[in-house]
């Protein structure tokens, strides 16, 4: 096989995108083909590899897009649930909502590095379907739910399954896509969540006013049986269309000559080869400054998104408005972030930027918080307003990811390590820190929260500003060491003809 590799090298490096996008000759390309290029990547591409990534779409960001657009759908059931009847039928009381929230941030937080982990022994295209069955299967039991304490359980439940679904898409997009496709992949795979956020707040306004009693049930109750019937054919789509690494890939979808291509693709691309889960593997990681800098700036950036998700909330306490809608005018932050999203994703992969992306989200959302927090004298439409800017926020998020598939693509283990502690990380931290400064009691003021989403969207940035002189710094290393390696190599070569 690794002869085959060798032997194909020279032919596939005319069309192997990372050989003509980043060996410095994109000046040169016709600017037709560079349109094309950014309208899609695959337009200027040779038929073989146009064939292939074809085909890469359309089983991997179907199955990654469709599941997690109905599992976004499924966590807003919760806030439409909740201003929707659920709060009166199930007598939540306090701060029980927040602590919905917090045993799903619990359990997504327990299974994702550990599942990442497993990853590295066990096929993802097993894995991850047979969670997302145990998920659909918790989802219909939410419908029945009598007592908070049942939807404690139901939430931890669906939260474990799905703590194992983000971190491994991300390690497969970023196993089988170039720098040149990566984040537009990775942007349409998140901005497919936000559909489901939007979509549930119409679902649940039209099932609060069509189906609810239908057979016995609230409409509320109808919405999370919708969500699982959604749910259950992309699961097991999901046994057919994952393939997992280019490495190890059997899907029956791709040609042996497609396997071979998109092993190419990625020897050009350096990507190193995967490695399996070691004691001695994790030291590595853990000494390197990748995985401590990446894991605090998204921890930062997680625990700053709740400030958007209380819209809902504030729009009730005016009492001015009927529950669709209240359901419905928050949606508007999701298209929003759809929206910003794919346009972060096209323009980074075009002009293969992705900090200054990430710089330009943080700061739309630091004015929207600042508005928030200040709240006194600040005109109500300023205040829709910033809800609304909220939705710049999220879209980065791809981005960030997209970076560090990218600076960690020579080792793989930390590739998939950091990729599941990042999210993990973060989101054990969100689990309490909305409990203690976004306290529904106090809503829709939230004094607490707002100023400290402030601080928060500041300690991003300051976190990013490290990685990125980090960054620098270590492609600054690594360029002085290939000229010396070079100096070295021309004196071996000049003593070597001297002797002749």
């Amino acid at each position: 096989m690794s002869s085959d590799i060798q032997k194909n090298a020279a032919t596939t490096e005319t069309r192997s995108p990372e050989s003509s996008s980043l060996s410095g000759s994109t000046s040169k390309t016709p600017l037709r083909h560079r349109i094309r290029e950014i309208v899609w990547d695959s337009l200027d591409r040779s038929p073989e590899e146009r064939k292939l990534i074809f085909k890469l779409d359309i089983f991997i960001l179907t199955w990654a897009g469709f599941t997690y657009f109905s599992k976004n759908l499924n966590s807003n059931n919760l806030s439409n649930a909740y201003v929707s009847g659920m709060k009166e039928d199930l007598n939540v009381v306090g701060n029980e909502y927040q602590t919905f929230t917090t045993m799903w941030t619990i359990g997504y937080v327990l299974s994702q590095i550990p599942s990442q982990m497993i990853c590295t022994r066990i096929r993802p295209s097993l894995w991850c379907p047979t969670w997302e069955l145990i998920w659909v299967l918790v989802t219909f039991a939410t419908a029945a739910v009598k007592t908070p304490h049942h939807l404690y359980a139901c939430r931890f439940v669906v939260g474990f399954a799905e703590g194992t679904f983000y971190p491994a898409v991300h390690t497969v997009l970023g196993g089988w896509y170039t720098k040149r496709e990566l984040a537009k992949r990775a942007s349409i795979f998140f901005a497919s969540a936000f559909v489901g956020s939007m979509f549930s707040g119409y679902l649940q306004a039209a099932l609060y006013t069509g189906m609810n009693g239908a057979g016995g049930l609230a409409g509320w109750r109808w919405l999370f049986i919708f969500d699982g019937v959604i749910t259950f054919p992309m699961a097991l789509w999901a046994y057919y269309s994952l393939p997992d690494l280019p490495s190890n890939t059997r899907v029956r979808w791709l040609t042996d000559a497609e396997k071979q291509l998109a092993r190419q693709r990625m020897i050009d691309a350096g990507k190193g080869k995967d490695e399996p889960f070691t004691w001695l593997g994790i030291k590595r990681v853990l000494g390197k400054w990748h995985f401590w800098v990446y894991t605090a700036y998204y921890t930062f950036f997680i625990c700053s998104e709740n400030i958007g998700g209380y819209m809902n909330l504030w729009l009730k306490s005016l009492k001015r408005y009927s529950v669709p809608q209240i359901n419905t005018y928050p949606t508007v932050i999701n298209a929003i972030t759809i929206i910003t999203t794919l346009s972060y994703g096209w323009t980074s992969d075009a002009l293969q930027l992705r900090a200054p992306i990430v710089y330009f989200s943080l700061t739309v959302c630091l004015f929207a918080a600042l508005n928030l927090a200040i709240w006194d004298g600040v005109p109500f439409g300023l205040k829709w307003a910033s809800y609304y800017l909220t939705g710049f926020a999220q879209g980065s998020g791809p981005i960030f990811l997209t970076m560090v598939n990218e600076i960690c693509q020579d080792d793989t283990l930390e590739r998939k390590f950091i990729l599941g502690t990042t999210n993990s990380v973060a989101y054990a931290f969100n689990a309490w820190i909305p409990l203690i400064t976004y306290n529904t009691t106090k809503a829709p003021r939230f004094l607490v929260g707002n100023s400290v989403t402030v601080g928060l969207i500041v300690c991003a940035a300051a976190t990013l500003t490290v990685a990125v002189w980090l960054q620098k710094r270590d492609r600054t290393k690594n360029q002085d060491g290939n000229i010396e390696e070079e100096e070295v190599q021309g004196v071996a070569d000049h003593a070597w003809v001297s002797k002749i």
